[in-house]
């Protein structure tokens, strides 16, 4: 996690099925932040649900809103609650690298995520969660938490 805190923007994304929501308000608590739950934004501006965005125009289209909702955000002193795919575009990486970024769920065990995501599985947009047996399931979420790993690993100082 990087910690330094004369940055005036903090970002909170982390491994899905991780409590990041809950990270990000007891930040915005303790620091006496506005929170911005950037998916809420999302959704209050296009006036569909991200899951429907993702469904009739792509992930690539969310990404753009995120961007640009993200971009809105950025530089203003608040706590910025991401999903945990906001890492793999280039352009946010670039806003997020003038703030702190608290990734949620680094010290997690891959059961104690794959229990969280199974928890949010029926509002996540990852689609490999809402078809298919627990078993496939299981593998497509190992996958990703390989991938994220990966992507987390050159963000964060864990």
């Amino acid at each position: 996690m990087n910690k330094n805190n004369k940055k005036k923007t903090v970002i909170v994304t982390g491994f899905f099925g991780s409590p990041a929501e809950e990270t990000a308000r007891i930040l915005s608590r303790d620091r006496n932040l506005p929170l911005v739950i950037l998916d809420e934004e999302i959704e209050a501006a296009d006036g569909r649900s991200v899951k429907r965005i993702c469904m009739t125009e792509g992930e690539h289209s969310y990404r753009n809103k995120e961007f640009e909702m993200l971009e809105a955000f950025a530089g203003k002193e608040c706590v910025i609650l991401c999903g945990d795919g906001v890492l793999h575009d280039d352009m946010s990486r670039e806003l997020i690298a003038d703030c702190e970024l608290v990734i949620s769920g680094s010290d997690m065990s891959p059961d104690e995520l794959w229990n969280g995501a199974k928890a949010v599985a029926d509002t996540t947009y990852h689609a490999f969660m809402l078809f298919g047996t627990e078993e496939e399931k299981r593998t497509a979420f190992d996958k990703l938490l390989e991938r994220q790993k990966i992507l987390f690993k050159g963000e964060s100082d864990d």
